[in-house]
C-alpha cells in the first residue's frame, strides 16, 4: 500500500531510507540506511562573506554617516546687505516727485487751470501794441486828409475817426478771444490727457510698496535657506538608525549563496 506522504527535506535533512521504505510499501522488514547531506558556503568565498558582514555590523554600530557638520547654506553678503538696507529705506520714504506729480495730476484734472493764463497780459500786450500803432497812424491819417479838404473838426472826420477806434477795439477784442480760446483749448487737452493718465499715476502709489515687499520676500528666502538646513538635518538624524539598519540586513541577506554539499551514508542488514 502506497502513503501519500513526503516530509520536507533541507540540505540539512536526515532521510532514513529504512523508514522511507516502510512508509512507501506494506511490508517488509530487516536492517535500514540512512544518509545525511550538509550545505556549506564554499570555502573560496566564505572569508569574503565574513568579512564584509563583519564590517556592515560594525558600521551600523558606528556614528556613521554624519551629517555635513558646518552651514549648509549662504548668508548674504555685505553688498547685498546694504543695497537691501537701501531699498527698505528709500521704499519707506518714497519719492517727493510721485505725490507731486499727483497733485498736479489732480489740480489740471479739476480744471484749476483753466481760467486766465498768468501771461495772458504780456501776450495781449504785444499785439494791442501793434494794433494801437496802426490805430494811431491811421488818426494822423484822417486828421491829415481832413485838414487839406478843408475838413478838419467836421462830422465826416469826426465819422472817420469813429470808425478808426472801433476797428482799435474789434482788433483787441478778436486778438484777446483768439488768446483765450487757444488757451482754453490747451488747457482741456492737457485735462484729458491727465484724466487717461490718472490710474497710472495712481498705481505709482504701489511702486514703493512693492519694492519693499521685495527687499521683505529676499531676506525671508535666506530664513528659508536656513530653515530647511536645520530641518535636512533634523530628518537625517531621525531617519539614520533606520536608513544603517537596512544597509545592514541588505548586506546580510544579499551574501553569495555558492555552496558545497557533502554527503554522508550509513548502511544496515536487511
Amino acid at each position: 500500500m502506497i502513503y501519500d506522504y513526503f516530509p520536507e527535506l533541507d540540505g540539512n535533512q536526515s532521510i532514513d531510507n529504512g523508514k522511507m521504505g516502510r512508509q512507501l510499501f506494506k511490508g517488509g522488514g530487516g536492517g535500514g540506511s540512512s544518509s545525511t547531506t550538509q550545505n556549506q558556503l564554499d570555502p573560496t568565498v566564505r572569508p569574503f562573506v565574513e568579512y564584509g558582514l563583519q564590517e556592515a555590523k560594525g558600521l551600523y554600530q558606528s556614528d556613521t554617516p554624519q551629517y555635513y557638520p558646518y552651514q549648509t547654506y549662504v548668508d548674504p553678503s555685505q553688498q547685498t546687505q546694504s543695497a537691501l538696507q537701501a531699498a527698505q529705506t528709500r521704499a519707506l520714504a518714497g519719492s517727493p516727485l510721485v505725490p507731486a506729480a499727483q497733485q498736479q495730476q489732480l489740480a489740471t484734472i479739476q480744471g484749476q487751470n483753466l481760467g486766465l493764463n498768468p501771461y495772458f497780459a504780456n501776450a495781449l500786450q504785444g499785439a494791442a501794441g501793434v494794433a494801437t500803432t496802426q490805430f494811431q497812424d491811421a488818426l494822423k491819417n484822417i486828421a491829415s486828409q481832413s485838414s487839406q479838404a478843408g475838413r478838419y473838426g467836421s462830422g465826416a472826420m469826426a465819422d472817420l475817426q469813429s470808425r478808426a477806434s472801433k476797428n482799435l477795439a474789434d482788433t483787441l477784442t478778436n486778438k484777446a478771444s483768439e488768446l483765450m480760446y487757444t488757451n482754453y483749448a490747451n488747457e482741456r487737452a492737457a485735462q484729458e490727457r491727465a484724466i487717461a493718465n490718472a490710474p497710472q499715476m495712481a498705481a505709482s502709489d504701489y511702486a514703493d510698496i512693492q519694492q519693499l515687499l521685495n527687499v521683505g520676500q529676499t531676506a525671508e528666502n535666506y530664513q528659508k535657506q536656513a530653515l530647511e538646513s536645520d530641518i535636512a538635518r533634523f530628518e537625517f538624524e531621525e531617519n539614520k538608525p533606520y536608513t544603517k539598519l537596512q544597509s545592514y540586513l541588505s548586506a546580510a541577506y544579499g551574501a553569495p549563496m555558492g555552496q558545497v554539499s557533502t554527503t554522508k551514508s550509513s548502511g544496515g542488514g536487511k
